[in-house]
């Protein structure tokens, strides 16, 4: 089979990062590669392109993924597109493969009556965002399209009288969610590779609901890199906030996949806050172990201050984990050695409510002076820090050295600074912490569905208040 892959790619440093390059090298097995970038490639990345035999096409950023293949398929012409007998449309936001790639193709070349096909699909919502009713489609990041459509007018009228999109809800509503109704409208056939029919009344989102699943038991070769970096509020609403980290650790246990490498591409332009919760960058303790092991040798280092979080419940739960800092250093140096791309690891802020309170409040105050100082993407959540008075840190991760702690504000520059050499920053929870945490989050949500609860404990808060005057 005569094949082409459009792929698409933007970075807006113009890097073409490790994940990139795997994808493209394997797509280079089963046919040519145009790679179409929304931007302009840097030097040692344009040197990768021209050495390994792809044609790099170079636009301006406008029109996202849509404006990309539109420009790639007119560029290439009618009459180049036609010859092919199949013309695949990915996009970076896809990582893999993590597994090989000629099954898919085997099984979808045996699948003749179909005029279009993708990896996964998308079922049927109801959504304000996306213009109301959305129908069941194939997703966008891989649709591969055969000669019956490429060679039809339709095809080609789809493309032309395209309005380039301005905005990402925009591209879903004018291509993503439209393109599969459209052509089937019109008698062309099509289906994905990875059967999730039974999912479709549990996750309308299998690929991001449920990735580890398409990936072990279903065959699917990509996973989406927002896996790691989804708003997890938005997370929350879909799943138990679990599916990131399950599939992060079944790639690392089970695969060969350099899992690490698309962490290490998402430092450079994700918020840490983000990439932490989804992928759960905390480690619980077994037990004390009363040792003071040397890091001479570990290319580790144990900085101490005290604590600034200014009530005094709190600097008492905080005074208690820098005291007993050295009885857990011996389990922090196998963490460090088991985790290379660990570079910073700090205590978990005690459970008590004023504490994270406290970090809110000091993130809110130091957000744009730690955004001059690192220039590095940050939200309104805040990154994890180490606000308990003690840290360990890998000395690679801070080129310019490891910064010293002298105000509240100098916390939040170890993580984010690690961050910036490609290093991630994870909390270290003690046994009674872990086994409190899930009692916690129970008891809020039972008083969140309980508005009878609620009142009465504003109710109480008000009256406390009232008596302080």
């Amino acid at each position: 089979m005569e094949r082409l892959f459009i792929y698409f790619h933007y970075d807006r440093q113009g890097v073409i990062d490790t994940p990139c390059r795997l994808a493209v090298q394997a797509m280079q097995r089963y046919g040519e590669v145009l790679f179409v970038t929304n931007g302009t490639v840097e030097t040692p990345d344009r040197t990768w392109v021209e050495e390994s035999g792809v044609v790099l096409l170079e636009r301006e950023n406008t029109g996202f993924d849509v404006g990309a293949y539109r420009q790639a398929l007119l560029t290439r012409g009618r009459e180049e597109i036609s010859r092919y007998d199949e013309v695949v449309l990915m996009n970076y936001t896809l990582a893999g493969p993590v597994c090989d790639l000629a099954p898919m193709f085997a099984a979808m070349e045996t699948r003749q009556d179909l005029d279009f096909w993708g990896l996964t699909r998308h079922y049927a919502i109801r959504s304000r965002r996306f213009g109301g009713h959305v129908p069941e489609h194939l997703q966008s990041h891989f649709l591969a399209l055969r000669s019956r459509l490429l060679r039809s007018d339709a095809f080609w009228r789809y493309w032309l009288e395209m309005e380039l999109p301005t905005s990402y809800e925009e591209s879903v509503i004018r291509h993503e969610t439209r393109f599969t109704s459209h052509f089937a409208s019109l008698g062309f056939r099509w289906d994905s590779f990875v059967d999730t029919g039974e999912l479709a009344e549990i996750f309308v989102n299998p690929i991001m609901a449920c990735p580890r699943e398409l990936v072990a038991n279903r065959g699917c070769p990509f996973f989406k890199r927002r896996s790691f970096f989804t708003p997890f509020g938005d997370e929350l609403r879909r799943t138990d906030g679990t599916a990131a980290r399950e599939l992060y650790d079944y790639l690392k246990g089970c695969t060969d996949y350099p899992v690490e490498e698309v962490v290490r591409a998402l430092l450079r332009d994700q918020p840490l806050s983000e990439l932490a919760r989804n992928l759960h960058w905390r480690y619980g303790l077994s037990a004390d172990i009363a040792v003071s092991p040397s890091l001479e040798g570990t290319g580790l280092r144990l900085l101490r201050w005290t604590p600034f979080l200014g009530d005094p419940v709190t600097r008492w739960y905080c005074h208690q984990e820098a005291e007993a800092a050295q009885m857990v250093l011996h389990q922090a140096i196998q963490l460090f050695a088991k985790e290379p791309l660990l570079g910073v690891l700090c205590p978990a802020l005690p459970l008590w409510p004023r504490a994270l309170q406290d970090v809110r409040r000091q993130w809110n105050t130091d957000r744009d002076w730690v955004q001059q100082k690192t220039r590095l993407p940050i939200n309104d959540d805040p990154p994890p820090a180490p606000h308990a008075g003690w840290v360990l840190v890998r000395t690679a991760a801070f080129a310019q050295g490891v910064p010293e702690i002298r105000q509240a504000r100098d916390v939040w520059l170890l993580p984010l600074l690690a961050q910036k050499s490609g290093y991630a920053t994870a909390v270290l929870e003690r046994e009674a912490q872990r086994a409190a945490a899930a009692d916690v989050l129970a008891l809020y949500m039972q008083a969140a569905e309980e508005p009878a609860t609620l009142a009465k404990q504003l109710g109480r808060l008000a009256k406390h208040r009232l008596k302080r005057r």
